[in-house]
């Protein structure tokens, strides 16, 4: 069963994160199933720009630490490499639409995006930190740089949580919408009156305005470096250990 739902509706693909009961977490399988829409949204000629949203009452909890135990870590981290290398290399126009919780690389990659969109559900939060991990999603760059550096330090050392009104007054959403369906499709609506016009000249703006902030190279260099520091942290004694802990304390909530 996929773990993503794609849909086209004219020149707009739309990619939702489908696993409600875990709230949109991204497994294994999700991270490369979204890889690949990305491509073939890429590759796709009538394809003029992505939504990405989730399904339910989430955008996405992040990474699952919880999927499968067979699968390496070694390959995990290579899906979340790919997963985050796919939104650097996206040529058009890339949107979120955070319809709920946004957690750790759900939120980071939005920094990637071109434009993000929240109902008044939605929170962000990147608690890393309290996980003995490191931040990722090219987050150690693109926050600095939409937030300042002061904001986005204390934003992600501290793994609290903001909610839409808050996150937009940072610089990480551009405006609030309606929630549920309507509030999609007045994005779409918005999206495709005011812009899809101007398709090729967009396209060839996002290009020259990427390289005039930061280069492509310089996003892949800080993803590949944030990947190799997380392939410590999760072989490390504070990731076992957390894990360790919130195991015992879901064990102590259900016999409550």
């Amino acid at each position: 069963m996929s773990s993503i739902l794609v849909n086209y509706e004219g020149s707009v693909q739309i990619i939702s994160f489908n696993r409600p009961n875990k709230l949109n977490a991204i497994s294994f399988q999700c991270y490369n199933e979204v890889t690949k829409a990305l491509k073939e949204g890429a590759n796709n000629d009538t394809v003029f720009l992505t939504i990405l949203t989730g399904v339910g009452k989430a955008y996405s909890s992040g990474t699952d630490l919880f999927d499968s135990p067979i699968i390496d870590i070694e390959d995990r981290l290579i899906a979340t490499r790919d997963f985050v290398r796919a939104f650097i290399d996206y040529p058009k126009l890339l949107v979120a639409l955070v319809n709920g919780p946004a957690i750790g690389i759900a939120c980071t990659t939005l920094g990637l995006c071109d434009l993000v969109y929240a109902t008044k559900t939605a929170t962000f939060s990147c608690p890393f930190h309290k996980l003995g991990l490191t931040i990722e999603g090219c987050s150690s760059i693109t926050f600095p740089l939409i937030m300042g550096k002061t904001r986005a330090t204390e934003f992600l050392y501290s793994g609290k949580t903001l909610n839409a009104i808050d996150a937009q007054k940072i610089g990480l959403v551009n405006e609030i919408i309606n929630d549920g369906v309507s509030g999609r499709n007045q994005l779409i609506k918005k999206i495709t009156t005011e812009l899809a016009f101007y398709k090729l000249p967009i396209v060839y703006s996002k290009s020259m305005m990427l390289n005039g902030v930061i280069t492509r190279d310089e996003l892949h260099e800080a993803n590949d470096r944030e990947i190799e520091r997380l392939k410590e942290r999760f072989n490390s004694d504070d990731f076992q250990n957390s894990i360790a802990n919130y195991f015992k304390q879901r064990m102590l909530k259900n016999k409550l």
